[in-house]
Parts: C-alpha cells; structure tokens; sequence
C-alpha cells in the first residue's frame, strides 16, 4: 500500500466535518471529488468554496445515495455525532456503500465495555462487508490515550497512568462551548450532570482503551464531574461571563485493577486558563512528557481523521478497530486524496 493512493469521504460538514474537508483540500485538492450533508445552505454549494478556497466544480450531496465510486477501498471520514447508538445507522449505510469509515464519534474510540452489545454488531457488520469502523480523533483518540499507551514503552514495568489536559475553550468552538456548559449557572450545570447530560463525551472510553492497550483488566471504574466557576466578568472572542456563572468543567475518570494498578485521566475544559497537555508514566521508573498549549482539538482531530484511515487503508483489516489495533499511526505522505 506504500505506493498507493488512499482515497476518502467526507460525511458530515459541521465545524469538524469542514476542518476535515479543508485538510484534505490542503493535501490535495485536485483529488477531492465531492461531500455528503443535510443542510440545506450547503447541499449544491461548490466543496471549495465552502472551505473558502479555489473552485472545485464538485458539489455537495445531500446522501450516499448520491454518490458513485468505482475506486478500490474508499474511506468515509464521518463527522457527524458523539453517540455511538446514533451514529450507527449512518455507519451502517456507509458500509452498504463499500466505505470503510473512520468516525470522530467519541464512543466509538472503546465501545467494548460501554457499549457491547452494539460493538459486536458493528464488529460483526462490518467484518461481514470485508471492510473497518474506527472511532478516532484527539481527545478520544490520541492524547489521553493512544500516546499514553506509546508512551508507556519506555518504561520497563507500568503501575499508574496518569493524563492531565488542560483547554482553554474560549479558543473553541461554539458548540464545543455549549457542550462543556458555559454561561450556565452552578445549579443547572449540576442538574444536567446528574442526568448525564453535559461534559465531555469519551473520557472513560479513553481509560478503557488504556487498559486494553496495556493489557490490563480493570475491576473498577469512577468518574466525576463538577463546573469552574468565573471569578470575575470575562469577555473573550465567542463568549462573555459574569461572575459566579459557569465557566467550564473539571472532568475525571481513574480505575483500578486488582493489583493496585491506576489510570487517572484529569481533563479540565475551561475559559481562560492556560493550556498543557501531560502525560506520566509511574512504574520502575517514572516518566513525565509535557505538550505547552497543548495540542489544539479541532484541526488536530482533523489531521488525525486522515492519517488513521490512511492506516486503515493501509492494514485493510476488517471489523470494529481501536487506535490500539492499527499499529503507529503517522503523517505518511501519499500524492492524493478523495473526498465524497
């Protein structure tokens, strides 16, 4: 596969879907051929245009239905939602139409434990087509956990894991602000909580994914949630806070085996503080690695959306994958790439 060329779709332009479409029209753009969505204000639209870069004369589409490919394994890069039971039938469709599909959907990063009875549906479906579901991105999908796992290789023994990840969501976006609560009061942020409602979608799946990546059987799993809380009136691009009012979150998710062995992911999501990401490895040694401003979400799950189904093309191995399936995933550089 070294010498050949990948080629991919895009299903889903919301704020992700288009970061998706704009990195591949950076790698490529004569390779793209078109788009998948619903919105009416985009559907028939010209693909760069929309990304606002030179004219394409490909249009988007408003379902697969729509779309024709005679090439050799092509990719669907969908970007469309968090919940995996949602998602499915979209997977689904895509998978009928001969795509392998590579999901930013967070519950697909390890729906092994979470979700698996609909894991094995999507393991047995997709196996059934000769073709790979992988749910990817930067937090799930690489930073609290895929490079924790790398990481973890340069130690000889492993007992704790930890993950800090620090993101000012002022520099986010607005969906991403709303996800997290902002603006909110302390009483309402609390309420939602307790219904499992609001918070960042993907943190245990992280853990879990960990665990599976170290090989470790975790006999107990616990998480919390809790908002920051402004200081003082803030206004920053995108948002404007008074004080008291709901500024972020402080998330955690930390297991255990059965020998003391510890995963503690801590993800703080929050206006106006200062960003790092931190990885520490505790076992007959300990090892510390720090990412300054940490790594940017939205156009890192992007590049990351590609170069995994760059991977997936690349091991064509069918069924249900995780991150800790595919071997190194990496910018491996091919001279074109599809987009539908």
């Amino acid at each position: 596969m070294a010498n050949e060329i990948s080629k991919f779709s895009v299903f889903g332009l919301g704020p992700i879907g288009m970061e998706i479409l704009r990195s591949a029209y950076l790698t490529n753009p004569h390779s793209i051929i078109g788009a998948v969505d619903i919105d009416p204000q985009k559907v028939g639209k010209d693909i760069g245009l929309i990304i606002n870069e030179n004219k394409m004369n490909v249009h988007v589409v408003s379902s697969i239905h729509e779309v024709k490919t005679s090439v050799e394994h092509p990719i669907a890069l969908h970007a469309t939602g968090s919940n995996a039971n949602q998602v499915w039938p979209q997977i689904k469709e895509l998978l009928d139409h001969g795509f392998s599909v590579v999901s930013t959907c967070e519950q697909l990063s390890y729906p092994w434990e979470r979700h698996s009875a609909l894991a094995k549906e999507i393991d047995s479906y997709a196996k059934s087509k000769g073709l790979s579901v992988i749910g990817t991105g930067i937090n799930p999908g690489f930073i609290m956990d895929t490079m924790a796992i790398c990481f973890s290789t340069v130690v000889t023994t492993v007992n704790r894991v930890l993950v800090n990840r620090k993101v000012d969501v002022s520099k986010r976006r607005l969906p991403l602000q709303r996800k997290v609560g902002i603006g909110m009061t302390k009483g309402e942020f609390e309420a939602l909580a307790e219904q499992d409602k609001i918070g960042h979608v993907g943190l245990e799946e992280s853990v879990r994914l960990i665990a599976y990546g170290l090989d470790w059987e975790l006999t107990r799993v616990n998480n919390t949630i809790e908002p920051t809380i402004a200081t003082e009136d803030i206004t920053v691009p995108l948002t404007s806070l008074k004080k008291g009012a709901v500024s972020g979150l402080h998330q955690v998710s930390r297991a255990l085996t059965s020998t003391g062995k510890e995963i503690c992911l801590d993800l703080t999501m929050s206006v106006g503080i200062n960003q790092e990401d931190e990885i520490i490895i505790e076992g007959n040694e300990t090892q510390r690695l720090i990412i300054p401003n940490g790594v940017f979400g939205d156009t890192a799950t992007a590049s990351m959306v590609i170069n995994t189904a760059k991977q997936i093309d690349a091991i064509r191995k069918p069924g249900l994958l995780t991150m800790a399936d595919i071997g190194l995933p990496r910018n491996s550089q091919q001279s074109e790439f599809i987009s539908i």
